[in-house]
């Protein structure tokens, strides 16, 4: 290959860009936006859920309990007066869900048994909506912390009633002890953001050239297929690169998602995840010709796996057998297993090798594709 016919076609590819501020709006404003809307708009924390309370008994001893709802940061609490008005708020959404304290409560509870058992003891009542099973679990579990709660306050103020078994779990949560689901979803958002940004920047290119007529100057000249592809690959991963640098230091200043793992590596599987974005964003340029069926292409080739596919949103595993299988051609399902890893965990050198390896081949399948493709002269 000419290196100087290279380096002015990569020029050439500069000016263009900077002429065209489509492409700068493509590498930083598009990413930027997508940044905000999954670091605000994306959320899987429940935080606080609205429950009410159906009181059957008001009791002393059902009033501390209570309390100890109340003293949840997790449970915003409303009293009903019974459980048919209680029922039409859950139907209406306005609660999530409701506790009822029965009016046997105290009686029971007098008998040193345990809230809630299965068996005998103080029964409570937790009534949620099925229809969104994930907040109904939530509903449930911050309730049955309530309870937890209110053990140990008892064993505390009352050392003489055994009111829990000798079992204690001592739960500890590791990567992400915070809990907090933008820790995972910002980093995993940069494989959906660079797959847009890499693809819809290069499947413009050569459609632009074909509609611009400069493809036929181009043909006239002396550069090869491989030099033409070359220059294309050269100019849009640096401007690639520039963009996955100003999304991490949004991520990682901004945001402040800690990263725990290699820099070193960070650079590696984001120059090779990009490589492949950018090889398929030429690939559908070449093929299309045209900027606008290149773009809609690009945004459903793109977009749509990586959302679905890539286990950023749903869990992999969990997903039919055929469905896996499909999963595992997609690039992001790499890159995202590979950022997540690095941010969340520290850098663990055998899944950031394979995903490098998975990337390395994407990346160079679609270059031999594209070189295939690449047209040398006029039809």
């Amino acid at each position: 290959m000419n290196k100087n016919i290279i380096f002015a076609f990569v020029k050439k590819e500069f000016k263009q860009i900077i002429r065209d501020f489509s492409s700068i709006l493509i590498a930083f404003i598009l990413p930027l936006i997508l940044l905000f809307l999954f670091g605000f708009g994306i959320n899987f924390d429940t935080n606080t859920v609205k429950i009410g309370i159906v009181i059957e008994d008001s009791s002393i001893d059902s009033r501390d309990f209570i309390q100890s709802m109340l003293n949840t940061k997790y449970l915003d609490c409303i009293f009903v007066k019974n459980k048919t008005e209680a029922s039409k708020l859950l139907s209406g959404g306005i609660i999530r869900g409701y506790a009822v304290i029965p009016v046997n409560f105290t009686a029971e509870y007098k008998k040193n048994k345990r809230i809630n058992s299965p068996s005998s003891g103080a029964n409570i009542q937790i009534i949620t909506d099925g229809s969104e099973p994930n907040t109904a679990k939530f509903v449930s579990s911050y309730i049955q912390g309530a309870v937890q709660s209110y053990f140990e306050y008892q064993k505390y103020e009352k050392p003489s009633i055994k009111l829990s078994s000798n079992i204690n779990p001592v739960q500890r949560v590791w990567y992400n002890p915070a809990l907090k689901s933008s820790y995972f979803i910002l980093p995993g958002s940069l494989a959906i953001i660079m797959t847009m940004t890499g693809t819809i920047l290069t499947a413009l290119v050569i459609a632009r050239e074909w509609e611009r007529g400069t493809m036929e100057a181009i043909l006239t000249t002396e550069i090869t297929k491989g030099e033409f592809l070359v220059s294309k690959y050269i100019a849009y991963f640096i401007l690639g690169v520039l963009s996955i640098l100003f999304c991490l230091f949004f991520i990682i200043f901004i945001f402040r998602v800690p990263f725990r793992g290699s820099y070193i590596m960070l650079f590696a599987v984001s120059s090779l995840f990009m490589l492949t974005s950018i090889g398929t964003g030429l690939f559908v340029s070449t093929v299309a010709k045209d900027q606008f069926i290149a773009s809609q292409m690009a945004g459903t080739i793109g977009f749509m796996p990586s959302m679905m596919l890539s286990g950023l949103i749903y869990e992999i595993d969990s997903m039919p057998f055929l469905i896996k299988i499909l999963s595992s051609v997609i690039p992001a399902k790499y890159y995202v297993s590979s950022i997540s890893a690095l941010f969340l965990s520290g850098t663990v050198f055998k899944t950031i090798f394979i995903s490098c390896l998975y990337l390395f081949l994407f990346s160079a399948a679609a270059f031999f594709l594209n070189y295939i493709f690449t047209k040398e002269r006029i039809e």
